[in-house]
């Protein structure tokens, strides 16, 4: 039996040489020879169709549900009210120009007029122009409150329809809430405290609308202060209505308020139920 043996040489088959060959060599040049065309034309993986309209459709589905906000577990402290960035920066620039000029008087004009002699009634004037802007300042402002943060339990926090049953109804005296107010320099000064021992009232020509209620938590923490310590802030003004809200402006984009106004207004509701505070 005769097979004559080709090879590939320059991308052509050429014949070599024939030679005789037995049954067992011709079963040996057989499984070389589909060895070397399954080599030489191996069989790739091929893409896969188009995914159909079912397939991209529950695809989306699962996209919105994870970017899903409702689903989404809501923070321990939650923002109830703004005062307003405006209100906010404007009292800032108030309080640290009055410091300016407080400095200004008491530390160059003051001295200057020692040194020259002036009389002492002219000295004490000037002395008084530095110091009432300051003092002034910081006895009006010493109330305004410009962030206020509920402390939300385990449960108020898995959905925004626990959080609402909640805040209508699950409120507890004992949930704390974060006031942020304004310290002598301008810098934010938090104060946590029960919201049972928030209380509405009228002070200082309207400038006080809360104080905060007198007991054992509030001594102990006057205690535990040192003596180059502020007190614990016990009177507070909370604006009326939504100072903070966002302005929606037409031509624009619609801005997201992530004020959540309506639970203190509840709070507000709540406490205003229980009266109003005398001196």
């Amino acid at each position: 039996m005769r097979l004559q043996r080709l090879a590939r040489t320059s991308g052509t088959l050429r014949p070599l040489s024939i030679y005789p060959i037995g049954p067992r060599a011709l079963s040996r040049v057989r499984l070389a020879l589909r060895k070397s065309i399954g080599q030489e034309h191996r069989c790739y993986a091929q893409p896969t169709s188009k995914p159909s309209r079912i397939e991209e459709e529950l695809k989306r589905l699962a996209r919105e549900a994870a970017n899903n906000p409702k689903d989404k577990k809501l923070p321990e402290k939650v923002l109830v009210f703004h005062a307003g960035t405006t209100r906010i920066t404007f009292l800032a620039l108030i309080k640290v120009t009055s410091l300016l000029i407080g400095a200004f008087f008491v530390g160059i004009v003051t001295p200057t007029y020692v040194r020259s002699d002036k009389p002492l009634s002219d000295t004490a004037q000037v002395l008084l122009c530095g110091l009432m802007p300051p003092v002034f300042v910081a006895f009006v402002t010493a109330p305004f409150v410009t962030h206020v943060h509920v402390h939300l339990p385990a449960q108020a926090r898995a959905s925004k329809t626990h959080l609402e049953r909640f805040v209508r109804s699950g409120m507890s005296p004992s949930t704390h809430l974060s006031l942020t107010t304004m310290s002598f320099i301008a810098k934010p000064r938090s104060t946590t405290i029960p919201a049972g021992d928030l209380i509405p009232t009228s002070r200082r020509f309207g400038i006080v609308n809360y104080v905060r209620r007198d007991g054992t938590a509030l001594e102990e923490e006057r205690l535990r202060r040192k003596w180059y310590m502020f007190k614990p802030v016990t009177n507070f003004y909370v604006q009326e209505g939504r100072p903070g809200e966002v302005r929606q402006v037409r031509y624009q984009a619609k801005k997201v308020d992530r004020v959540q106004w309506w639970i203190w207004e509840t709070i507000k509701e709540k406490l205003a139920a229980r009266g109003i505070a005398t001196d």
